[in-house]
């Protein structure tokens, strides 16, 4: 499981409006497919050096004014067979507004999050297609955090601490611990495009559906319940409601397995 994030843990007037981190699952005996997307992105940017192991990165690759290239990347992502994703999304202005306690310190809000997401991914190990998985967990390294903190913070989460609703998370079906890698690793590389093409969704307007056009080639790979259930599970949001994605209008496209 390779794990990357999108937009910034500031809430100043000037900060991304929202913060996500999204889980790119893929099984042990189809992780080939990783490699294989990875290098042929690579190939297709680097034309002077199509061989190169430069890592591949959203924000320097996949600027605007590349669409061709988004549309590439975002077909090299689905094209993987058995791979699944999941999404938890944190719009700034229900953290704001202290809805959160404690989630306007950067490091409490990214242990948060972080903390969301690893519990929909042991619900997917442990409901994985054919059978239980144990998720081998690699997460990109944030400059500025201190991941040994956050680490410890998602140790008190297995013990407990926080389960005040009894939400009986099968922490056992994650190796422990989860590492923080560099970007060198194809995987992360990739879950850096899938939190792209979330960003950019997320970032148009709520009545333009050309901004999700390339995210919409993915959806087929969001993780479900086994009762088909997306919302919570494979897209989490962090706030009052589920209204800063599921009011935009390609919402329903998206949620259509």
């Amino acid at each position: 499981m390779y794990v990357d994030e999108t937009g910034d843990r500031g809430l100043a007037n000037g900060a991304s409006p929202f913060f996500a981190m999204t889980a790119l699952m893929v099984p042990h005996e189809d992780d080939w497919t990783v490699r294989y997307a990875a290098c042929g992105l690579r190939g297709l940017i680097h034309t002077s050096l199509p061989n190169t192991t430069k890592p591949l990165h959203w924000v320097d690759h996949f600027k605007a004014k590349r669409p061709e290239r988004r549309y590439r990347a975002a077909r090299a992502l689905a094209d993987m067979p058995s791979a699944k994703v999941v999404h938890v999304i944190a719009p700034k202005e229900d953290i704001r507004r202290d809805y959160y306690r404690g989630l306007q310190n950067t490091d409490r809000f990214y242990n948060f999050t972080c903390k969301y997401l690893l519990e929909r991914v042991a619900h997917a190990a442990r409901n994985w297609p054919g059978g239980p998985r144990l998720a081998i967990v690699r997460l990109g390294a944030v400059k500025g955090m201190d991941h040994s903190q956050t680490a410890y913070y998602l140790n008190r989460a297995r013990r407990g601490d926080f389960d005040r609703f009894g939400l009986a998370v099968p922490w056992q079906y994650i190796k422990w611990p989860p590492a923080w890698t560099g970007t060198d690793w194809d995987g992360i590389q990739l879950a850096d495009i899938h939190a792209g093409l979330l960003n950019v969704a997320l970032t148009g307007a709520k009545d333009d559906a050309t901004c999700a056009e390339n995210l919409l080639l993915c959806k087929h790979q969001l993780h479900r319940s086994p009762a088909g259930i997306l919302r919570g599970v494979g897209v989490k949001v962090i706030a009052r409601d589920d209204s800063f994605v599921t009011d935009r209008c390609w919402w329903k496209k998206w949620s259509i397995a």
